[in-house]
C-alpha cells in the first residue's frame, strides 16, 4: 500500500478497490460490510468449499462467544437453546462471533485480534491473507507457492469452488435477477452484471433472463432501521420489495402469459433527513419495475459489452 500517512494509505487502498471492480457507491459501506460480513463470509465459505471440520480451524479461525474485550467466554445456555431459530450460522449471530485463534496473546474476536506478522490490531490481517492464499493457490505477499498442509487446504477449496461454479446457461428458463447497486459485500460487477452478460453472450436475443439493478439499495435490509446504523435509513431504500415485485412479475408471466419486464435500472429516491431520523418510506422512494422503461433506464447487451445506465 502506497503512502506515508494514514489518509494517503486509505486513499490508495480505496483506489485499489475501485480498480478491482467496486464502485464509488460502495465507498461509505466498506467499513460496516467488512465489520459484519466480509471476514465471516470468507471463513464460512472456505470451510464449506473445502469441506473442513469445525475442528480444523482453517487459517486460525473459529467461532465462539466473546466478551467486550474480545476474549472467548462460555455461551449463554438460554441463547444456545434458541440459536437454531435466531441465528443464521454466520457470525456475528446470537452472541457467537468470529474468533482468531492465532492472535498474539491468545484467541480473540477477529476485530480485536493482533496479527503475529504486524503485531497490530488489524482485524486479523494474517488470517485474511491466509484465506486469500487458499483461493489464489500461492502466497499473495511473497509470491511463493503453497506447500504442505496449506497447499492441500488450497486444493480442497479451489476444487469446491469449481464444483459450484455457474455456467449462466439457463436453457431459456424465465428468470429475474435483482440486486442493489450499492451492495458492497457482493459487488454488482463481480456478480449480477457478470452473470447476466455471460448469459446474454451465450443466448443472444433469445434469453428469458432479466436483470433489475436497484440504485440506493444494498445487501442488508436489516441495517435500515435507525439503530444501530444511523445513515443507512437516510441513504438507502429496502431491496426486499423488489424481490417481491420480481416474483410477482415472474408469476404473472408463468400463469397469465404476461411479458417479463425488460432489464433495467430502477432509480430509487433515498428518504434523506437526519441520519437516524429519516422520514417514513413512501411509494415515491421505491418506484416500480417498469414494463416499458425509458430508454435511459434500460440495461442492454451488444456484441460483447453490457451497457448499464447511470
Amino acid at each position: 500500500m502506497n503512502g506515508t500517512t494514514v489518509a494517503e494509505q486509505a486513499a490508495d487502498a480505496l483506489a485499489k478497490l475501485h480498480a478491482y471492480g467496486w464502485q464509488t457507491e460502495n465507498d461509505v459501506l466498506h467499513a460496516t460490510h467488512y465489520r459484519f460480513a466480509t471476514n465471516a463470509i470468507a471463513v464460512t465459505y472456505s470451510n464449506s468449499y473445502g469441506r473442513f471440520s469445525v475442528a480444523d480451524n482453517v487459517c486460525g479461525f473459529s467461532m465462539a462467544n466473546t466478551d467486550a474485550a474480545g476474549n472467548v467466554v462460555a455461551q449463554n445456555p438460554i441463547a444456545q437453546a434458541s440459536i437454531f431459530s435466531t441465528g443464521n450460522g454466520v457470525p456475528p449471530t446470537t452472541g457467537v462471533n468470529l474468533v482468531y485463534n492465532d492472535s498474539l496473546g491468545g484467541a480473540r474476536q477477529d476485530l480485536l485480534a493482533v496479527s503475529p506478522s504486524t503485531q497490530a490490531l488489524d482485524y486479523a490481517l494474517d488470517g485474511a491473507i491466509c484465506h486469500r492464499n487458499l483461493f489464489e493457490g500461492h502466497d499473495i505477499v511473497t509470491g511463493a507457492p503453497l506447500t504442505g498442509a496449506k497447499l492441500q487446504a488450497s486444493q480442497r477449496v479451489r476444487e469446491g469452488i469449481r464444483e459450484v461454479q455457474a455456467t449462466a446457461r439457463l436453457k431459456n428458463t424465465p428468470a429475474i435477477i435483482v440486486q442493489g447497486r450499492s451492495d458492497t459485500l457482493v459487488p454488482v460487477n463481480h456478480a449480477s452484471r457478470a452473470y447476466y452478460a455471460m448469459n446474454q453472450a451465450g443466448a443472444v436475443g433469445v434469453s428469458q433472463l432479466r436483470y433489475v439493478e436497484v440504485t440506493n439499495a444494498q445487501h442488508f435490509d436489516s441495517f435500515l432501521p435507525a439503530a444501530p446504523f444511523p445513515g443507512y435509513d437516510s441513504r438507502y431504500v429496502p431491496l426486499h420489495i423488489y424481490l417481491i415485485r420480481a416474483l410477482d412479475s415472474l408469476y404473472a408471466h408463468l400463469k397469465e402469459g404476461k411479458p417479463l419486464p425488460p432489464s433495467q435500472v430502477v432509480h430509487t429516491v433515498p428518504r434523506g433527513g437526519a441520519p437516524g431520523a429519516a422520514p417514513a418510506l413512501t411509494g415515491a422512494n421505491v418506484p416500480p419495475i417498469e414494463g416499458d422503461p425509458a430508454a435511459g433506464a434500460r440495461i442492454t447487451f451488444s456484441g460483447s459489452t453490457l451497457f448499464v445506465p447511470d
